[in-house]
């Protein structure tokens, strides 16, 4: 027991964050084999400081985890379980059936329900079926404590015992609809009603299971006369037992049986009901005619009608209600019927609410009539772009509606749409004058409005739902396979199917893509069709989504899906057995041709590398994953490897890239001179001659040089046959494009700097704005790119800075489009913006876009375009934004504020329809914390500016005010601003429902971050980052390169480390460390009491040290282990004598008193150990709370939540405590060794790293024995004899293996001859 307590941390509740915590936090310590028998050492009530797998599954339905996370965690639990029991029982003395009930009894980790163990051949054999009983088991106390939760929320929100007075209805109501004034908490049930829907809709959780234990939540089972049963009555109960009803194998099956006989569930649902919610102050006809509706819905189920309220008198309070039902329905009938479709438009509350009480009376009703009005009977056909993309226009069905309506109605309306809508190869699907579905002639496409409903649908109901979109990524990746056999044609239904599904997912769905379970592999189902694409259109629509998806990745399962080519898609149900172990491998050939896309892959990855670091993935090869991105490595210039890992900076000085060649005006000049293919281009109608040009530019190597020529023949007085130059490119492949352009970049650049000029020339300016927005033979993003590639260095190259302000600011063809985006006024709310597509229309309206190079054509292209694809979200300016997400990091390594402020003032506009705005903002501020650039008040504010829609974020009121300009400084960043920081996180942390702090949040479902955790603490980084850049701005402004003084510039591996640790060191004179450090060990410090106890603000600092930069909170925070070792007091006493080792203890089990005996010198100094290492909340409890203790808590869920940088730190810490000599006691080992015990599992890994601790472990031993009289051979402590414990429990569990321990025997020969000889047996053996 006294080994375990060194062993595990004081407190390991640590809580499981979606798409934030590392691979190996799932995997929880206390699971670990190598800690399965301390573990069982520890009591009851010492082993509840860990983690439970009900809290892994409470925390991610809380979080809104993707449901094959929340099935992959309980399978990470069940598997991590029996390892430990296997562990037990192989090492233990113990007959293996008792180990079994202990492991079982003490596990804290294992996969238990109600702190029972499961079953034996849930552990042992198959067990697939009392697995499958257990995660019901799971899943169902999971949901049932949540619901419980938000209902008491909710009745503590509204007022339940003030009569309606139906004279003052507010502007929500109506005389047959009740709405509140304020309604937003039902977000909240429509999440968990999505979420019971999809767990009885695939048979994970019966229905049975969740009527019965609703009904024990109002009347507890142990107690006949149920005291407080009419303050636990709520309508809400029923209102989600409703949606329940709607599936038809819950309705024909224990429902229909159950009125068939007894009637129980009717009986118990009466009891539920509460009547005083309906005529109160704040009832909700919604959830308070729920039971009504209920009766309506399974009328024909109930036996003799007539005869019900008899055998149910309570029926009486609730029926009274019941013609409201009627009515509704009446008037929902009336109305569609003469087809004015005022309630199906949503656009009021009250009629919204009205046609969402109706989709629960009856099935199917309003999901059939709302596929009617988005695809009306009626012809009206419209069209999309031209003749060739029409549709058959219907209505806009509002938002609200669609949140509103039951679940069974959500998932109706998609299947419908789904099915006649965008599952056919054939096209889109009809019905009409009761006809099998078919095409119709004349109507080609989706309308605009359809497209927008299923984008709503799956952020509304992501659950239910998901399996739509699990077969729309499966035949994705089909028709990715069938491109990758080559000579892949396509239909055109099909090809319009494709171009629908990438805008919809490029354009809407990338925030559900972003925290989506398989979202990492995603890339898979696109590759071979980067490549093999023909039709322009598409490809440029596919580029665009492959930047956008490639930009989203935020984790190590990126770098893994790279090296995976196994992936056999993504798996359509949740309850498959869990995958084997990734074998990975380099593909054979490159993930992307596309220079844009390889490159933006390429800082993707190191972003990746800096944010979270690859230490947790054995045997993941970074080398690997960069020679993968492109067929040869990319050079990039001092300017971007100074902001690159170590690790990915090692890669490029290895592999030495070559520039890429550049081509002089002088030698394109002499190639067309030279070449008679040429004079093609200066006459039409000579078919030979075009093919011989087009012949001639066959071979890939020679293509780079067409645009050059074409640029040089357009600067003379004849330009060149612009049909002729359109037949050439039609036979370069798309994915070159953007080479192709950067060649013509660096051509136009290396002209302007033989004809010496200092900057670009009008003509130049003016012949780039034809050659992007007139004739269209090259895209603006791709000059955007072309420019800011990163092959260059922006710092000394003045002319490509120049030309970039250029194509983005002064371009006067590029400024009419943006400023016409301007006066369109696109939404960042555009789910509620109803004029989108109109204002879509209106912009290519404007300016038509042209795919095949035919925008400046006379007469009729030839050959004829392929055919044309129907545009509903895309235009020039959603294309540019991932490309100018890639430029504005090139545009802070330049160092030139005013270029960078200048583009962020004038283009922050179009982030509006950015779909991960915030998270683009926090890693650009995560990657350039240390960039001088954005050590500015002004250009910091326009970095916020441009990305944040304040609206749609709950920041600070001092965030707020400097967003305004009203605050320049960081002066406020004081202990009451800190402490306002972590009871933030430690609200979210702890699952707070509470009033929004601002009344005007977008629902959670449509916020970019759903996940309430991880979207305060991204809110959080991104202003303790902002207020970084102004407390360095003072200091920076001297760092920045000023191109008219020259200088030398950082551009050698050593140059790049002294930067790192100046950084370092600007990061330790910054106070905030230090205030947090203080508020959380000394919570009596804080200005303001907090709400919670315990170790949840200390376990919110863990999870924040680790989303900012390590230098600013998680390096300061183990750094301090030093200051504790050497300053607590009760480290720096000796341990009481012990005169004989035991190698565990195992006769000593009671636990020390809180009293010390006078008699006994040593109690007080024992007492005081035992409490160090004490659990947390066990010394909380008993007002044994010691700073040392809760240091250790501290410093472990820092070290949990981190990567082997932070390992690294907390390696040179104790290495220096080591070297300094200063260690006197044993108890201050001991502490140490509690450091370096919970983590052995993940340091065993990483060799360097483990010997290094270990050595300095045995170097302090040396050191102390001397200090403490250590030199009789049977002289011992109670301290050390632990300590030589730890040091043979490492070897047992944890070897490295004999070349490692070799390593330290130096060490172990300098100890005391007793101790050396307990120890030479890890070197010997």
């Amino acid at each position: 027991r006294r080994l375990g307590r060194i062993l595990l941390p004081p407190d390991g509740s640590w809580p499981l964050i979606s798409h934030a915590s590392r691979a190996h936090t799932v995997k929880h310590v206390y699971d670990q084999p190598g800690y399965a028998l301390v573990r069982d050492s520890l009591t009851l009530e010492e082993t509840q400081r860990g983690a439970s797998a009900s809290r892994v599954v409470a925390d991610l339905l809380y979080q809104r985890a993707p449901i094959d996370e929340v099935f992959a965690a309980m399978r990470n639990h069940r598997t991590m379980q029996r390892k430990a029991m296997a562990a037990v029982a192989s090492d233990s003395y113990m007959p293996n059936s008792k180990m079994a009930d202990s492991g079982s009894a003490n596990g804290p980790g294992g996969l238990a329900v109600n702190g029972n163990a499961p079953s034996g051949d849930s552990v042992d054999g198959d067990g697939t079926d009392a697995e499958r009983r257990e995660a019901s088991m799971l899943l169902l106390d999971a949901m049932a404590h949540r619901i419980e939760h938000i209902v008491r929320f909710i009745q503590s929100q509204c007022d339940f015992d003030t009569l309606l007075d139906e004279r003052q209805l507010n502007a929500n109501s109506d005389s047959t609809m009740i709405v509140p004034r304020s309604f937003g908490y039902w977000e909240h049930m429509n999440e968990v009603a999505d979420q019971l829907y999809y767990f009885v809709l695939s048979d994970t959780i019966s229905y049975q299971d969740i009527h019965e234990r609703f009904y024990s939540l109002v009347f507890p089972a142990d107690s006949d006369i149920h005291p407080g049963s009419e303050a636990r009555k709520d309508n809400s109960y029923i209102w989600l037992l409703l949606q329940l009803l709607h599936i038809e194998k819950v309705a024909a099956g224990p429902v229909r049986h159950d009125l068939a006989g007894d009637e129980d569930m009717l009986d118990q649902l009466l009891q539920m009901y509460n009547e005083r919610q309906i005529v109160s102050r704040d009832a909700f006809y919604l959830r308070d005619l729920a039971l009504q509706a209920t009766m309506n819905h399974q009328q024909a189920n109930i036996r003799d009608n007539h005869g019900v309220k008899f055998r149910h008198p309570r029926m009486a309070v609730a029926m009274p209600f019941a013609p409201v039902l009627y009515q509704l329905q009446s008037e929902f009938g009336q109305q569609f019927k003469d087809e004015k479709y005022a309630l199906l438009e949503g656009r009021s509350v009250c009629a919204a609410m009205k046609t969402a009480t109706v989709s629960q009376i009856r099935q199917y009703v309003v999901p059939n009539a709302l596929y009617t009005f988005l695809v009306p009977a009626r012809e009206t056909v419209q069209q999309l772009q031209g003749p060739a993309t029409t549709y058959l226009q219907g209505g806009n069905v509002g938002y609200q509606l669609l949140d509103f309506i039951n679940v069974g109605g959500k998932h109706r309306l998609l299947q419908l749409i789904y099915k006649m809508m965008l599952a056919h190869e054939q096209g889109p699907q009809f019905q009409f004058d009761g006809r099998q579905p078919s095409t119709r002639a004349g109507i080609s496409c989706v309308a605009p409005h359809v497209v927008d409903t299923v984008y709503m649908l799956l952020y509304n109901a992501p659950y239910s739902n998901e399996l739509m979109m699990k077969e729309v990524l499966e035949k994705l990746r089909r028709c990715d396979k069938a491109m990758a056999q080559g000579g892949a044609r396509f239909s055109a239904a099909n090809l319009r199917w494709l171009y629908t599904v990438y805008q919809l997912m490029n354009c809407r769905l990338l925030r559900f893509f972003k925290y989506y379970a398989h979202a990492s592999h995603l890339v898979h189902h696109l590759r071979h069709s980067l490549v093999h694409v023909t039709h322009r259109q598409l490809y440029r629509s596919l580029e665009c989504f492959a930047l956008c998806l490639v930009n989203l990745q935020h984790d190590v399962g990126f770098l893994q899906a790279l090296l995976d080519p196994a992936y056999h898609g993504v798996p359509l149900t949740p309850h498959a057995s869990a995958p084997g172990a990734i074998r990975y491998s380099k593909p054979k050939h490159a993930w992307f041709e596309c220079a844009m896309l390889s490159r933006n892959a390429a800082v993707v990855v190191a972003r990746i590398e800096t944010m979270r670091g690859l230490g947790d993935v054995p045997g993941l090869s970074l080398d690997d994953c960069l020679d993968s991105l492109a067929p040869q490595p990319q050079l990039w210039a001092p300017a971007v490897l100074r902001y690159l890992p170590r690790a990915v900076r090692a890669y490029y000085a290895r592999c030495a890239p070559r520039a890429s060649p550049r081509v002089s005006p002088t030698a394109v000049q002499q190639l067309v001179d030279a070449r008679p293919e040429h004079a093609a281009l200066l006459r039409a109608g000579d078919a030979a001659a075009e093919a011989a040009l087009v012949a001639f530019y066959a071979p890939a190597e020679r293509q780079a040089l067409f645009l050059c020529v074409v640029w040089a023949l357009h600067a003379r007085d004849t330009p060149p046959v612009l049909a002729v130059v359109r037949r050439v490119l039609l036979a370069f492949p798309p994915s070159q494009m953007s080479s192709h352009t950067s060649a013509l970049v660096d051509f136009v650049v290396a002209g302007e700097a033989e004809r010496g000029s200092a900057e670009p020339t009008d003509a130049t300016k003016a012949q780039l704005d034809d050659f992007m927005f007139r004739l269209q033979l090259v895209h603006h993003e791709h000059v955007v790119f072309a420019l800011t590639r990163g092959e260059h260095d922006l710092r000394t190259d003045r002319m490509r800075l120049l030309l970039t302000r250029h194509v983005l600011l002064e371009s006067p063809q590029f400024s009419q489009r943006l400023d016409a985006w301007h006066q369109l006024d696109f939404q960042g709310r555009y789910w509620a913006d109803y004029g989108h597509w109109e204002k879509q229309t209106a912009y290519l309206a404007r300016f038509p876009e042209f795919f095949e190079f035919e925008a400046a054509l006379d007469g009729a292209p030839e050959p004829t375009p392929a055919l044309s694809l129907p545009v509903y979200y895309e235009n020039a300016m959603v294309r540019l934004l991932p490309v100018l997400e890639f430029a504005l990091g090139r545009m802070v390594e330049a160092e030139d504020r005013s270029l960078l402020r200048d583009v962020l003032d004038r283009m922050g506009i179009l982030y509006r329809l950015h779909q991960v705005p915030l998270t683009t903002l926090m890693n650009t501020l995560f990657v350039y914390f240390n960039a001088p650039t954005l050590h500015d008040a002004a250009v910091v504010r326009s970095l916020n500016r441009a990305l944040l829609d304040m609206s749609q974020q709950n920041f600070s009121p001092e965030f707020a005010r400097f967003m305004a300009g009203e605050l320049n400084d960081c002066a406020h960043v004081d202990a009451r601003y800190v402490s306002r920081i972590i009871e933030r996180i430690a609200r979210v942390v702890m699952r707070h429902l509470g009033p929004a702090d601002k009344p005007d949040l977008p629902e959670i479902h449509y916020r970019e971050i759903p996940n309430p955790i991880l979207l305060a603490l991204t809110e959080c980084v991104v202003e303790l980052l902002t207020w970084w850049c102004l407390h360095c701005a003072p200091a920076s402004a001297a760092r920045l390169h000023d191109p008219d003084a020259g200088g030398p510039l950082p551009a050698t591996e050593a140059e790049f480390r002294a930067e790192e640790q100046q950084r370092r060191a600007r990061a330790a004179a910054w106070p905030l460390a230090q205030l947090w450090l203080e508020l959380t060990m000394e919570p009596e410090r804080r200005p303001e009491p907090g709400a919670y106890a315990g170790a949840t603000y200390i376990h919110s600092t863990g999870v924040l040290a680790n989303v900012l930069p390590d230098e600013l909170l998680a390096f300061p925070i183990v750094q301090h282990l030093a200051r504790i070792v050497l300053e607590e007091p009760e480290l720096k006493t000796v341990s009481g004598p012990k005169r004989y080792f035991s190698f565990v203890e195992f006769a000593r089990t009671a636990r020390f008193s809180a009293t010390a005996s006078d008699d006994d010198p040593g109690a007080a100094t024992r007492f005081a150990a035992t409490a160090v290492f004490n659990s947390f909340e066990q010394n909380r409890k008993h007002a044994m709370a010691n700073r040392p203790n809760t240091y250790l808590t501290l410093l472990h869920s820092v070290l949990h939540y981190g990567g082997i940088a932070t390992f690294a730190t907390l390696s040179e810490t104790i290495h220096a405590l080591a070297a300094g000599g200063e260690l006197c006691s044993d108890t201050q080992l001991l502490y140490l060794c509690a450091t370096a015990g919970p983590i052995l599992y993940r340091l065993v890994a990483h060799e360097a790293l483990y010997v290094q601790i270990l050595g300095d472990l045995l170097s302090i031993l040396v050191q102390i024995c001397p200090r403490i009289g250590l030199f009789d051979s049977d002289a011992s402590t109670d301290a050390v004899e632990q300590i030589i414990d730890f040091f043979c429990f490492v070897k047992d569990q944890f070897d490295p293996g004999r070349p490692a321990w070799r390593r330290l025997a130096p060490h172990i020969a300098a100890l005391p001859t007793l101790l050396r000889y307990q120890l030479q047996c890890m070197v010997d053996q």
